[in-house]
C-alpha cells in the first residue's frame, strides 16, 4: 500500500481552477423584472438553509438583471430540461438590455404565483424567491443575492437525471445514482 502512496503525485493548482475542478453544480435560468422581465443563466447558486428554504446567487453588478434585481425585490430561478440547452446557453451569452431575451430565445415568461418576476414556463422546477439580503464584498467578483423561496412549482412526472448541470464551461445532466442513502 505504501508503494502506490509514494507513486501517487499531486499538482500544484490555481485556486480558479480547483474550484473550477470541483463537481457540477445546478444551472438555472433566473428570471426578474414585472415590466420588461430579464432572464439569465446563473451556475453561481447555493442553498443557505434548509427550514426555512434561503438560496442565494451570485450575479455580476454589470449585468442587467442585477439591476432588476435592485429594482423588483424578487426573482425566479428555473431549472431547464436537457432540452432547453441552446436558450440556456443564449441566455448566458446575450444581453437583455437591448432586447427581449423571452422572445429571441423562444421561452414563455409565466406570473409569479407570489412574486412580481416571471418564472420560465418551460422549465421543469420554478422557484420563487424574495430577496432578504445582498452580500457585496467589495473585492468579491460577484455579489450574493440572497433570498427566502416562497413558492415552488415542479412539472408532474419530474426526472433529476432530465436537468442541466454545468461543469467549468460544459453543460451536462446528471449521471445514474450510485447509491442510494
Amino acid at each position: 500500500m505504501n508503494d502506490l502512496r509514494e507513486e501517487e503525485i499531486k499538482l500544484d493548482m490555481g485556486t480558479i481552477e480547483a474550484v473550477m475542478s470541483l463537481p457540477p453544480a445546478p444551472v438555472f435560468l433566473l428570471a426578474v423584472g414585472k415590466e420588461d422581465p430579464n432572464i439569465t443563466t446563473i451556475g453561481m447558486f447555493n442553498v443557505f438553509s434548509v427550514d426555512p428554504t434561503v438560496v442565494g446567487v451570485g450575479i455580476k453588478a454589470s449585468r442587467h438583471s442585477y439591476k432588476l434585481l435592485e429594482e423588483t425585490g424578487d426573482f425566479t430561478l428555473n431549472v431547464p430540461s436537457k432540452d432547453m440547452v441552446e436558450a440556456v446557453a443564449r441566455c448566458g451569452f446575450i444581453s437583455g438590455s437591448r432586447m427581449n431575451k423571452f422572445s429571441e430565445v423562444g421561452l414563455t415568461p409565466e406570473p409569479g404565483k407570489r412574486v412580481r418576476s416571471p418564472s420560465v414556463a418551460e422549465c421543469l422546477l420554478n422557484m420563487e424567491v424574495k430577496i432578504t439580503e445582498v452580500q457585496d464584498r467589495g473585492g468579491w467578483d460577484h455579489i450574493w443575492i440572497i433570498g427566502n423561496v416562497v413558492h415552488t412549482d415542479i412539472v408532474k412526472d419530474f426526472d433529476r437525471s432530465n436537468a442541466l448541470i454545468y461543469w467549468d464551461g460544459e453543460f451536462r445532466t446528471p449521471s445514474p445514482v450510485l447509491k442510494h442513502l
